[in-house]
């Protein structure tokens, strides 16, 4: 039996609204599938239920709206099926309307994989109700704050109630690190490389299974944005939601803190062949000619788009390439407010806001042979779109834009 409070009652017996008694029936009936004995509060909620699938998410959220029902908490919306920097009036007309209806129960609608660049991070320690896998193994491995990955519909049930059940990742005692990963053997200037965390985190993924993998011997210096994409790769390729750096992460300033004290259940160093073998995995590509490049998988950063603006030097995209960058309307806006967006933009940057480009339909040039930086776009894509796909580095990836053809520094790998 589920231990539940004043409110969280007043909700069920239906006295705070339809919409309200239907969210906390869902969240009392996972809470019993998961066995937790009670539900806990929850700061921010990021929810998938925006994303237009079909009929089922148009009538939930139609009912809600019906029911005049509000979110409790903060609550963001993340990437949607359509690009709002360019949607199609009449194709598009239902995700749109389903983005309305919830804007009016009070979620922001950032439309965005990534919601810490659209507001303010959430604490360490802090317990969330988050959506997209990404986003959780981002805020429970870098941020130290607390999410188990919620689903559509539940996610949106834990925005009306403000609650979850206390289980998993919620649990301190379920963060505790349980497999040993090093990276001592590899090539210095790869820790350098973005897409050497791209790469480790979808080997991580594979080999983890249930476990919490901790990785040692990655530079202190180990950016957000390496963490961010070995975090979405290995939640691309695996179960993960949650990861340990030693000596960068919140909760692993060293390997008895990520383990608690324990001993690994297992260690294993990991090889540089290892990691040669996946990025090719990931894509070699092929003979086709290039036809685009898509990047933001998650959704770039301010930083990334720095990188990306320092690798262009001025130069433009070729015209028979397609340069495509998935970010928030958040980060554009710090983009507008100098004057790297009109670089960008001049050099054939095409921004996609609100969506990510392995999603269907496709975008033009995406049905071809396309190049990406991203781990987690290579794994999807040639599934989703049926594309040929090239995994490089985004310094390979811009110099293959330039030229209008595949330009790979082998020295790299």
């Amino acid at each position: 039996m589920v231990q539940l409070n004043s409110a969280d009652r007043e909700m069920l017996s239906g006295a705070r609204g339809d919409g309200a008694q239907l969210a906390m029936q869902m969240i009392v009936h996972v809470a019993e599938c998961w066995g937790a004995e009670r539900l806990i509060d929850v700061a921010w909620a990021h929810v998938a239920c925006a994303y237009y699938q079909g009929q089922a998410n148009l009538d939930f959220a139609r009912r809600l709206a019906a029911a005049e029902t509000r979110v409790a908490v903060p609550t963001t919306l993340t990437a949607c099926s359509i690009n709002l920097r360019n949607p199609d009036a009449e194709s598009d007309d239902a995700a749109l309307g389903l983005i309305d209806l919830y804007e009016r129960m009070g979620c922001d609608p950032v439309m965005t994989c990534a919601p810490y660049h659209a507001r303010n991070e959430p604490r360490l320690g802090e317990h969330l109700a988050w959506c997209e896998s990404s986003a959780v193994v981002y805020a429970n491995s870098v941020l130290g704050a607390r999410s188990n990955r919620y689903v559509e519909f539940v996610d949106m049930c834990a925005a009306i109630t403000g609650r979850v059940p206390y289980c998993g990742l919620h649990r301190g005692g379920n963060r505790r690190a349980t497999v040993l990963f090093r990276v001592d053997d590899m090539p210095r200037h790869w820790l350098e490389e973005d897409w050497f965390f791209h790469a480790l985190g979808m080997w991580i993924g594979r080999q983890s299974g249930d476990g919490l993998p901790a990785v040692a011997g990655l530079p202190a210096d180990t950016t957000v944005e390496q963490l961010r994409a070995l975090g979405s790769a290995a939640a691309s390729s695996g179960s993960l939601s949650m990861f340990h750096a030693i000596g960068i992460t919140p909760e692993a300033a060293t390997v008895d803190d990520a383990f608690h004290g324990a001993a690994p259940t297992e260690q294993r160093t990991i090889n540089a062949e290892e990691i040669e073998s996946v990025a090719r995995e990931l894509g070699a590509g092929g003979k086709e000619p290039l036809t685009a490049v898509c990047v933001g998988a998650p959704h770039f950063s301010i930083d990334e788009f720095k990188a990306l603006d320092a690798l262009l030097g001025g130069r433009a995209i070729a015209e028979n390439v397609r340069f495509y960058a998935s970010t928030s309307a958040a980060v554009i806006a710090s983009l507008e407010a100098g004057k790297r967006y009109d670089r960008l933009v001049n050099a054939g940057v095409e921004f996609v806001v609100g969506r990510c480009t392995y999603y269907r339909p496709a975008m033009s040039g995406t049905e071809g042979h396309v190049m990406t930086n991203s781990a987690k776009w290579a794994y999807y894509a040639p599934s989703a779109l049926g594309v040929t796909v090239t995994f490089a580095s985004l310094a390979d990836c811009v110099e293959s834009a330039v030229a209008g053809r595949i330009v790979m520094d082998r020295e790299r790998w």
